[in-house]
């Protein structure tokens, strides 16, 4: 790891999170996404979210492997926001097992266009593990179920995200947890402290890294995506994979030739495959 400031380490991580800062992730969290399911009756329900992330001309849909398990359990289909109504997300996700908890689809051309408000995260603002020890402070996003109900007249289907934040307690090679205070975090609109709904739906979303560093301080941060959400295990703590398991599923399963500084080499993820397939049109 690179050495910092000590005078800086005295300092809460939050003394410079500024509105920069804040500023910067709400530039990029436009990458998350809902996920929802839909039986064959039509009810749709929030699964969770899930990041998009770009190499090249291809785009990835990265989410938590237990999100999807929800969708095969209930025998029914995985859609996304479209430009104007719910569309159905096919395809074969590479799955790791439940520990890693990461699931990976590659985006037909055709899907990767229609993800409703959404741009995927370019190469340069994904952490390598370099950069994701050097973070101090962590925002996870995604799309809580609490702030994401339909409504029944009319009927409309909410697209709310939620911006949870905390001070980094670990982050290993294959692991990020972050510290949680319910009461003391930032709305995804309004940039002001509010209290946090239930996280369940989060699962899937996407964690950026702030580093506490000369770059953040001035007023000029660059906020990475070091995991993927995973677990909100109780009141203090949230659970992420770190973006290098899903970044060597990239690259053995769709056979991707990573930048050589986000290439975690020492790293294989054996995989399943996970099929989602096409509703019968009525």
């Amino acid at each position: 790891m690179h050495p910092i400031d000590d005078s800086l380490s005295l300092k809460s991580a939050g003394q410079f999170l500024t509105e920069e800062a804040r500023e910067a992730i709400a530039a990029i969290q436009t990458s998350v996404v809902p996920l929802f399911n839909a039986g064959e009756d039509g009810q749709v329900q929030l699964l969770g979210s899930a990041v998009l992330i770009e190499f090249g001309a291809d785009v990835f849909l990265c989410t938590a492997k237990h999100v999807l398990d929800e969708c095969i359990a209930d025998q029914s289909f995985l859609y996304f926001c479209g430009p104007d109504n719910l569309e159905p997300q096919p395809g074969d996700f590479r799955v790791s097992a439940n520990d890693l908890d990461t699931a990976v689809l590659k985006l037909a051309a055709e899907h990767a266009k229609r993800f409703r408000d959404a741009v995927p995260l370019k190469e340069d603002s994904i952490a390598n593990q370099v950069q994701a020890e050097l973070c101090k402070y962590v925002e996870f996003i995604g799309f809580p179920a609490t702030k994401n109900k339909r409504s029944v007249k009319p009927f409309v289907l909410k697209h709310a995200m939620q911006c949870n934040g905390g001070t980094v307690k670990e982050i290993t090679p294959l692991k990020v947890r972050v510290k949680f205070n319910k009461k003391h975090n930032i709305g995804s609109e309004s940039r002001k402290r509010v209290m946090a709904p239930d996280p369940n739906g989060m699962s899937g979303g996407a964690m950026f890294g702030v580093m506490i560093n000369e770059e953040t301080i001035t007023g000029n941060p660059k906020p990475l995506l070091i995991g993927i959400s995973t677990d909100n295990p109780d009141a203090t703590e949230v659970f992420g994979t770190n973006i290098r398991v899903a970044l060597a599923i990239i690259r053995d399963d769709y056979e991707v030739a990573l930048p050589w500084r986000l290439d975690p080499k020492d790293l294989k993820v054996p995989t399943t495959v996970m099929n989602f397939g096409m509703p019968e049109k009525s």
